[in-house]
């Protein structure tokens, strides 16, 4: 199967940042394009009139920042790489939505791995996604996690 068109969403966390790896790989043969996403939780209200808070916007910008800092320079293989932040309070849906509007073949995500009341009480975006996504999601775990468990 190939892919032309990655979603890749991260939260900065590790996790996040072992699907990007993978994601990456996926991309030196196949893929035209990389979209790195990343989803703001606005804490405050926008503003009816004047769009989006300031906080939101000032963490708009950093967290745009990170994502072109994330692209590696030296990478092998032809596909563009685009960054792009959201501002939702449902990263799932807000990335599903996303995925859809780029006509998007794979959606790659990481996973905390978390289980039991803390799985409950925090949900799973990779879950929500695997629900909410118009196409494939790729749902990697963290490499270092599995090193601790063996």
């Amino acid at each position: 199967m190939n892919f032309h068109r990655i979603v890749v969403a991260t939260d900065f966390s590790e996790e996040s940042l072992s699907a990007m790896e993978t994601a990456f790989d996926l991309t030196l043969e196949h893929a035209n394009v990389v979209f790195l996403v990343h989803v703001i939780e606005p804490f405050v209200p926008n503003d009816p009139i004047g769009g989006l808070h300031p906080s939101v916007l000032a963490m708009n910008e950093r967290a745009l920042e990170e994502l072109k800092a994330l692209v590696p320079e030296n990478r092998e293989g032809d596909a563009e790489i685009q960054t792009t932040v959201l501002c939702d309070a449902s990263p799932s849906k807000a990335i599903a939505c996303f995925a859809r509007e780029e006509n998007a073949d794979l959606v790659v995500v990481g996973t905390h791995g978390r289980t039991g009341l803390t799985r409950m009480l925090m949900g799973s975006t990779a879950e929500s996604l695997l629900r909410y996504s118009p196409c494939q999601v790729l749902v990697v775990k963290c490499r270092r996690a599995d090193a601790r468990a063996a």
